[in-house]
């Protein structure tokens, strides 16, 4: 047993539907989070600055809370800095991309399969290229929606205006047909999106399975901590006493959206300041 917890990362909100899952997944599991909404958006930055920002986010929590599994709450740092991750820290660090890749599999039965993510997942072609190394047969098409990304940092989802977005960028595209047939499975390839998950799929009609890759990332960080005797001591009183969730923005819009989207009005904020060395509180 281990009763440290785990950490999440984050270019800001999305993170916190990987949280979700990972609470009915492993409720046992202590939640320390940041999202670094003060340098968001990620998806146009360079590949050095993606690597430089989720190295400090994955420092602080390793520091501060002794963390003892890394979980990469975003697709863009899973793209450009999973390796720079790995080398670095001493404990497993999951992404999201190879389990939204093998998720995404599973979910189709044409062998057609759309991703959406931010630009520089799309431009990275790390979903692509997993993809077409699990299965050479596959027909891989991507599209870039960083408009999603804003409008749920602004806190739009389920709003008129959100929803007529959606369509606008979505609809006519997946309806496109390569080979005479559409894509059947729609891979959310940024944390973001799961929460325009009502808006996407009405866009894309019920023909297309939408696919959360944030599943499939929990239950690989499952499946670490069973391999290394890891998981937390179930007999230990409320795990959740310390979970802290972090932001390097607002502290007031953050807080209240995370307790919002995970249902606990308890929830620990902090906010964390930047400078040339790092996060700090």
């Amino acid at each position: 047993m281990d009763n440290r917890g785990i950490g999440y990362i984050d270019s800001g909100l999305g993170g916190l539907t990987v949280v979700a899952e990972a609470l009915k997944q492993i409720p046992n599991e202590s939640v320390y989070f940041v999202g670094d909404e003060a340098r968001l958006p990620y998806g146009p930055r360079p590949h050095a600055e993606i690597v430089k920002f989720s190295l400090q986010m994955a420092d602080f929590l390793v520091k501060k809370h002794d963390i003892k599994i890394l979980v990469v709450a975003c697709n863009t740092a899973t793209a450009q800095a999973l390796p720079d991750l790995r080398a670095h820290l001493s404990i497993p660090v999951i992404g999201v991309i190879y389990a939204g890749a093998i998720s995404g599999i599973n979910a189709t039965r044409n062998l057609h399969i759309d991703i959406v993510g931010t630009q520089s997942t799309v431009d990275s072609k790390a979903y692509y290229n997993t993809l077409k190394s699990l299965n050479a047969n596959l027909i891989v098409r991507q599209k870039a929606l960083p408009d999603f990304v804003q409008m749920v940092e602004h806190d739009l989802a389920g709003t008129k205006q959100a929803q007529a977005t959606v369509y606008e960028q979505l609809h006519d595209w997946v309806n496109e047909t390569v080979d005479g047939q559409k894509a059947d499975a729609l891979v959310l390839g940024c944390t973001h999106f799961p929460i325009l998950t009502k808006e996407i799929s009405e866009a894309c009609g019920s023909d297309v399975t939408i696919v959360d890759p944030a599943i499939a990332e929990i239950g690989q960080a499952v499946e670490i901590l069973k391999a290394d005797d890891a998981l937390h001591d179930s007999k230990k009183i409320n795990p959740h006493s310390e979970d802290t969730f972090y932001t390097t923005g607002s502290i007031d819009r953050f807080a209240k959206f995370a307790k919002r989207w995970l249902g606990n009005a308890n929830l620990t904020v902090k906010e964390l300041k930047i400078n040339q060395q790092g996060l700090f509180e």
